[in-house]
Order: structure tokens, then sequence, then C-alpha cells
């Protein structure tokens, strides 16, 4: 689903946080609270926009966490679209749908930007204009 628009090496940097026994992720750097100091690691984070207002969490269980919330946030996006359309035999197509919790645009298919780590927008149109010629003038107006 994500890798519908979003980049596979800016989803690695967000799904695989180094791991346990190790310590080493992707690039082979380490990543911790003390290594965000080291120029490469901060040039790899700018490079997909994972500073400032995306930080990428220090914490493991914070990354993880941050995972859970993209997938959450882009599933139920599609969901709702798949829902506009009549999603399976046995729903019925809706009128409205709401996802109080979407709406997450501003980032870039390899950069998370304006507090967006992943733009549920851009898929949830995929899902419409993919599934039928008219999906998104049903769905959006």
């Amino acid at each position: 689903l994500l890798q519908s628009f979003h980049a596979a090496n800016y989803l690695d940097l967000l799904e695989y946080p180094p791991s346990e026994q190790n310590g080493f992720g992707i690039d082979g750097f380490r990543y911790d609270h003390d290594a965000i100091t080291n120029p490469e690691i901060q040039a790899l984070l700018a490079k997909h926009g994972l500073e400032d207002d995306c930080p990428l969490p220090t914490d493991s269980n914070a990354r993880k966490i941050l995972w859970k919330y993209c997938l959450s946030v882009a599933g139920t996006s599609w969901h709702a679209a798949s829902l506009l359309m009549g999603g399976s035999a046995d729903e019925d197509e809706r009128d409205v749908v709401i996802h109080w919790g979407g709406g997450r645009h501003h980032s870039h298919s390899d950069k998370a930007g304006g507090f967006c780590y992943v733009n549920d927008v851009v898929l949830a149109i995929h899902r419409l204009l993919h599934s039928r010629a008219n999906g998104v003038d049903d769905g959006m107006f």
C-alpha cells in the first residue's frame, strides 16, 4: 500500500529501526540518542525530512509506534476510499466517509514534511483512481 506512492528507501528508514542486537540500522549507522550528532546521520535524516517537525525518534519503542501510526493513517484513508466505492460485495457504497486523523498531505514520496510522515491523501486518491474511472468525482465532491 505505502509503496504505491512512497519510495522504498524512505519507508525502510521509517519501518526498520536499528537491530536491538547489534544497534545498526539502515546504511550501517547506529541510530540512538548519541548518534544524532554524527554528520552522516544528520545528512541522511535531512535528506528524508526526518528532523524539525518530523523527527525520527531515537527510542526504538517510539520508532515502532511511529511506524504503526504511519500504517494506521494510510490504511484508514485507503479503507475510507474503499467504503466510498462499496469496498466489497457485502458492503453498500457510502455517500460520506470521514477519517478524522487523515489529511496528511505534506509528505513527498521520499521525504516527510509539515508534520506528515506519509501522504494518505495521495494513497486514497490512488485507490479511487485505480478502482473506478469516476471514483474521484463520486468520492471527492
